[in-house]
């Protein structure tokens, strides 16, 4: 073809190229188009770069099986396509010997995947030429073109106008794009706000998300709960990141609102992106695209994410709104029933929460955190509160909670017979998940048991006292059930003055020889009374010799004025030592 022709064909192929506005659609005429300008030619190849992967990919072709070729990626410099797309410049290879040695270096399965690809063609070309896609000094890709006939040489005129046509391919591939994006993102705008205001909730949203970005999706809240997601294995996935991962959520996002993790799971590897779902400037919640691994988001997907996240948190603001109107609601209940307990099964029934042989238990929880400014406070309440939904609506026992500043009264009702001792150790299991979810100091205080609603105040005040009593004695445990707190049940009702004044007579004498002496007869005395006055058992909890504990205790009785500890003077004794516990003075069982 001499270069009129060429010319002209050039051309005619630009304006091919900028006939349409799909990417796609361009990507295959330019493949096409190129074999027009150089019609002596048997195959043509596009690669563009992935830049996260960091190779070049086939994108399409005339001449070769896109079923392999598709396969194929190449390093940059690797192959003749890679030679010019490292280069950033046109490359000529006029004979068999040159291609020969252009692919010198293509890895062995790239090769395969070439020859494979070829239908039988000769496995290198008698000449080639590639061209860089460039814009601004940056190289998008290579166009590559290949002829198997001993009689066509490619030339330096050939070199040149492949270049000035990738040069023209490139300005119609940005175009497309451009007006690619601009509609993919008015489409990802509506439908996302269509689905939205249809009222479809997050299954809705988290369904449309998925198919704008072609990746599967999954939302939790702050505390990596599954809320709503596309993909089978979404709770193993979750599972997987809660283990490797704060527990709560707006930890991953303390500089940025964007993550990535990766996740081994049944031999497969996962890519996750993590986006944070914001109100308020709080992390309320994350969104998951869950990607095989070595793929990756393209700026339009990140910008449907982002998009979406803004959807989804008026979803959670709702759910959450849900919640604080819940326990409002709840507490009314309560607070009418505290009021008027006679009227408590009437307010249940009329609310059908009441059945045939219930019986009740009241807990107590107090977050114990020092917070100072407003904003902190309530958003930990919030917070808080939206955990603790969580695990009481999914607690075996139903239950009504009560919200007043940093306390929650919650009145359990339980429809079935079980012990105390069971409902106990229930509510502690939660209590300890909860605050290792929300990393928070909470003390807990549990009631008795009860089946007249007229008990209800003395349940009530039975927790009151748990919370109290750990507040003020410096205990490891923060869990306590009134049977547990026995006799200091009524040290909490008597004037301090008055206890100090009891310890005073009943021990005074001890704690004095102890503290000129240095000794250690008080808290030999309080484990000795313990083990029922068992020498051996004393000696061994202290790591002491038998003989050292009895010379303590006599020393004890001849201080006290004492011969023996007998029924009335030793529960004084244990009055006294309970006494000084619960003034805090020391405390032995740490």
């Amino acid at each position: 073809m001499n270069v009129d022709k060429q010319l002209f064909s050039l051309i005619n192929a630009t304006k091919v190229l900028t006939s349409t506005r799909d990417l796609d659609e361009v990507l295959h005429l330019l493949i096409k188009e190129v074999l027009s300008v150089f019609n002596w030619a048997d195959v043509s190849i596009l690669f563009l770069w992935d830049s996260h992967n960091k190779h070049l990919k086939a994108k399409s072709s005339v001449g070769f099986d896109m079923d392999y070729l598709d396969k194929l990626t190449l390093q940059a410099n690797e192959g003749m396509s890679g030679k010019a797309f490292s280069l950033e410049k046109a490359q000529l290879y006029k004979s068999s010997d040159d291609t020969s040695q252009g692919m010198s270096n293509v890895t062995k399965k790239n090769f395969q995947l070439y020859k494979k690809a070829l239908k039988n063609k000769k496995t290198f070309p008698t000449s080639a030429i590639s061209a860089p896609l460039m814009k601004k000094d940056e190289c998008f890709g290579v166009l590559t073109i290949d002829s198997y006939s001993n009689s066509i040489e490619f030339t330096e005129d050939n070199l040149m106008l492949l270049q000035t046509f990738a040069n023209q391919a490139m300005i119609a591939i940005e175009n497309a794009t451009l007006l690619s994006q601009n509609d993919r993102s008015n489409r990802i705008h509506n439908e996302l706000t269509k689905i939205y205001m249809s009222h479809q909730g997050l299954t809705g949203i988290t369904r449309t998300l998925s198919s704008l970005i072609n990746n599967q999706i999954c939302v939790c809240d702050e505390f990596f709960n599954l809320l709503s997601y596309t993909y089978d294995s979404a709770k193993e996935i979750v599972e997987e990141l809660r283990k490797k991962e704060p527990l709560m959520v707006g930890e991953l996002f303390s500089e940025t609102n964007l993550a990535y993790r990766t996740i081994s799971l049944n031999d497969s590897y996962y890519d996750i992106s993590l986006f944070a779902i914001n109100i308020e400037n709080e992390t309320t919640g994350v969104l998951m695209v869950i990607n095989d691994k070595n793929e990756v988001l393209d700026s339009l997907d990140i910008f449907a994410v982002e998009q979406a996240t803004t959807v989804f948190a008026l979803e959670l603001q709702s759910r959450n709104q849900y919640i604080s109107n819940h326990f409002n609601y709840e507490g009314y209940l309560m607070k009418g029933i505290i009021n008027n307990p006679e009227k408590g099964v009437s307010i249940l029934k009329s609310k059908r929460f009441y059945k045939e042989n219930n019986q009740y238990m009241i807990l107590k929880i107090e977050i114990v955190n020092e917070l100072t400014e407003f904003k902190e406070i309530h958003a930990t309440k919030q917070s808080f509160s939206r955990l603790l939904y969580n695990y009481l609506s999914m607690f075996q026992y139903r239950s009504l909670v009560y919200e007043d500043s940093m306390e929650y009264s919650i009145l359990f009702l339980i429809n079935k017979k079980v012990y105390e001792e069971e409902i106990h150790r229930s509510v502690y299991v939660m209590l300890e998940e909860i605050k290792k979810r929300s990393k928070l100091s909470i003390l807990a205080g549990m009631g008795r048991c009860f089946i007249e609603m007229s008990e209800i105040n003395s349940s009530i005040n039975d927790s009151n006292k748990c919370v109290e009593f750990m507040k003020m004695i410096d205990v490891e445990h923060d869990f306590m059930s009134y049977k547990e707190l026995g006799a200091y049940r009524l040290l909490l009702n008597i004037e301090p003055k008055e206890l100090d004044n009891f310890l005073e007579i009943k021990l005074q004498t001890v704690l004095d020889y102890d503290l000129k002496q240095k000794a250690d007869l008080v808290n030999t005395l309080e484990l000795y009374l313990y083990f029922n006055q068992n020498i051996r058992k004393t000696a061994e909890k202290m790591y002491l010799h038998e003989n050292t504990i009895k010379y303590r205790i006599n020393k004890v009785k001849k201080i006290m004025g004492i011969t023996e500890f007998n029924g009335d003077i030793t529960f004084e004794i244990n009055l006294a030592l309970k006494t000084r516990t619960f003034l805090n003075r020391s405390f032995l069982f740490k």
